[in-house]
């Protein structure tokens, strides 16, 4: 049978500063309690069906793990899950399931059919099915509350600086690197190639950058979008120009932090006319 824990749940898009202090108050009340910390997150929900995310679920697992967390677990969004009552989400997820002693929750919390259960909720209920329940306050940065809406926006306005800050961290691109077109290599420039797979990105164009392999880091070049020289409605995708690498790294994981905007994206009259505007792309990206 499993132990007693205590627990959090949520989407966590992001795993920005709010979450980072929500998750080590976790930590904490783990040692305090002597049982092991649990986090419930999800693989989608409907409301962000749509939405393009922060982070991937890869990334999120691997932050939220980073923060400490003995155990993450990962609920898929059926529609039978999506159909319990807040209190038969509480009866037999939280208290039956996963056996929580208590049960940490953010201050705009929602569980339930129709997101019908909040803090409130939480906190009526706690003594009734026999656990306890402690509501953490938002996070607030520069007077405002740090969500991950407010960190959508700054990614979207291209606020990058603004957007580390909320995170805690530099926003990065990470996944498995995949072949491209070669269209880069053609140039002299051969580029890792990164999936967004339904994740915003800053606004499209250039970027200086900085990136991590498993066993090395340094500057880069960021291209984000659709190519125009070459495709009249491509794929919208990251290639990354990494200015001290040319072995091959295809299957291996990469994250890419854009760190300064050098130029909007372009259609350019020839390859040759887009080999001279990334070699002067290059030389901004050095410093």
């Amino acid at each position: 049978m499993r132990g007693k824990c205590v627990m959090t749940l949520g989407f966590f898009d992001g795993v920005h500063i709010g979450h980072q202090a929500l998750l080590k108050r976790l930590r904490e009340l783990s040692s305090k309690l002597g049982m092991p910390s649990l986090v419930l997150t999800f693989d989608t929900r409907p409301i962000f069906r749509s939405q393009l995310l922060l982070t991937s679920l890869e990334e999120r697992v691997r932050l939220i793990k980073e923060a400490g967390i003995d155990e993450i677990v990962v609920q898929p969004f059926t529609e039978e899950f999506a159909s319990f009552s807040p209190e038969a989400f509480l009866k037999e997820v939280v208290c039956e399931k996963f056996r929580a002693k208590l049960v940490l929750a953010g201050y705009d919390c929602r569980f339930g059919k129709d997101r019908a259960g909040d803090i409130a909720v939480l906190k009526t209920l706690a003594p009734k099915l026999g656990f306890l329940c402690e509501e953490e306050e938002p996070f607030l940065l520069d007077g405002r509350i740090v969500s991950s809406t407010l960190c959508r926006e700054l990614l979207k306005e291209g606020k990058l600086m603004e957007l580390e800050k909320a995170l805690g961290r530099p926003w990065s691109l990470y996944g498995e690197i995949r072949p491209g077109k070669g269209l880069g290599r053609k140039l002299g420039y051969p580029t890792a190639n990164i999936g967004l797979n339904g994740l915003l990105t800053p606004p499209k164009g250039v970027y200086s950058a900085e990136y991590e392999l498993e066993s090395r880091s340094g500057k880069a070049l960021m291209y984000l979008g659709d190519r125009p020289t070459f495709e009249e409605k491509g794929e919208t995708l990251a290639e990354i120009y990494l200015l001290d690498l040319s072995e091959n790294i295809y299957g291996e994981k990469l994250k890419a932090a854009p760190k300064k905007f050098l130029g909007p994206e372009k259609r350019y009259e020839s390859a040759e006319e887009l080999k001279e505007a990334i070699a002067s792309f290059v030389e901004q990206a050095k410093f």
